[in-house]
């Protein structure tokens, strides 16, 4: 099992309601040593354009080094069919002046066209000196970690996978899955829960409504001895159920609940 016990990242979906630097005072205040950041704006989250506004990236930058907290991954670099590519070259720059990894969203269907981007987001980030993962999502091109898998071989060897339980679990399969993947390629892992039978809107569930790690039926114990020792290990619980707590309640719940999933393991 891999030893984290004490050191854990807040993933920014999990207070995706929150801006970077309230996030990173939320986490800092709940022991957390690494936060996830989104650093370009989405639709879902009120945090700044930490690409293109220069003032929001120094504050951001300054909170990280005042706190101690590093970065585990910078997102969001999503390769649809027509990618933003100047805006991913910016923010794979910036994930690399973080210290954080590109955690890479497949959505285009042509598989040909996703593979091309692919690779030149990998050589993208080879370049900035930003480590590249790909995240599977079961209503993304790359729903399972069989297929990221086929996708991180063809690569190299450096690209590495983002192992997400909510995804793994909805995609069909379990922890069967991780035991196959090479433990190497293993780089990110998010932790949450929820019950064995999905939603019926799925989308909503795994942008706003997860269970905290321990709290569903996943059964996360069992995988916690498949996590190799180098993998980050994160908390992705986004609930809706927390969001009338203040922030540091909020990632102080959240942290509460990895230690007690690690303590009981």
């Amino acid at each position: 099992m891999t030893d984290v016990a004490d050191s854990f990242c807040l993933d920014h979906l999990s207070l995706v309601d929150l801006d970077a630097l309230t996030l990173i005072d939320a986490a800092a205040s709940a022991g957390f040593t690494s936060v996830g950041l989104f650093v370009t704006p989405v639709p879902i989250s009120p945090t700044p354009d930490l690409v293109a506004d220069r003032a929001a990236r120094t504050a951001v930058v300054s909170a990280l080094r005042d706190t101690g907290l590093g970065v585990g991954i910078v997102e969001p670099f999503m390769l649809d069919a027509t990618p933003d590519w100047p805006m991913l070259e910016r923010s794979a720059a910036l994930a690399a002046d973080l210290g954080g990894m590109v955690n890479i969203l497949g959505l285009d269907p042509d598989r040909g066209r996703l593979m091309d981007s692919l690779g030149r987001m990998v050589e993208l980030c080879r370049r900035m000196g930003a480590p590249a993962i790909i995240e599977t999502y079961p209503l993304s091109a790359i729903a399972t970690p069989g297929q990221a898998l086929a996708l991180a071989e063809e690569l190299g060897p450096d690209v590495g996978l983002c192992i997400d339980s909510l995804h793994i679990i909805r995609s069909g399969g379990g922890w069967a899955d991780i035991a196959a993947l090479p433990p190497d390629r293993i780089r990110y892992v998010q932790l949450n829960d929820g019950p064995l039978e999905p939603p019926i809107d799925r989308v909503e569930e795994a942008v706003f409504n997860r269970l905290l790690p321990g709290e569903g039926a996943f059964d996360l114990r069992a995988l916690l001895p498949l996590l190799p020792g180098h993998a980050t290990v994160a908390a992705e619980a986004p609930s809706r159920a927390l969001r009338s707590l203040a922030p540091r309640e909020r990632a102080a719940r959240l942290m509460q609940a990895m230690r007690n999933l690690y303590d009981d393991s």
